[in-house]
């Protein structure tokens, strides 16, 4: 990631999803969710790769980064987009801002472990950092 600190938001969120190892292919679903956005919303496109950008700082030097920075570029999909494009990816899903009241969101938090519990909760409070610096506004 520090290798590309010089690009521009939307071609370091290229270069990171692509050099990635990501299982169950989460990298592809964020590549078609930029796609989808180059194609019907460039000012959302930009704030997304600049919340995926910033929420790889918010996190601890050894935290894995990608929860962070899928958390960061979904953050600002619509509950129709989440479902369009990462139905599956329960940490991912469940740090987005227009997913947290959604039933099946709260089922899977009430009956998953501690950790990653913990984990959302981080990833809603860097979220939650980036609204109030104003960088992003959630999809209603």
């Amino acid at each position: 990631m520090k290798g590309y600190a010089n690009l521009a938001p939307i071609e370091w969120v290229k270069r990171v999803n692509s050099a990635w190892l990501v299982r169950g292919g989460l990298n592809v679903a964020a590549g078609k969710w930029l796609a989808h956005l180059a194609a019907t919303d460039l000012k959302r496109l930009e704030a997304s790769c600049v919340a995926a950008r910033e929420m790889c700082g918010l996190r601890e030097p050894l935290a894995d980064p990608k929860p962070w920075f899928y958390a960061g570029l979904f953050c600002l999909a619509t509950r129709d987009e989440v479902e369009s494009f990462i139905p599956s990816y329960r940490i991912t899903k469940a740090a987005v801002p227009s997913m947290q009241l959604d039933g099946q969101v709260l089922l899977w938090l009430d009956r998953t472990g501690d950790e990653s519990r913990r984990l959302i909760a981080e990833l809603r409070g860097g979220l939650e950092q980036l609204r109030r610096r104003g960088l992003v506004t959630p999809a209603e």
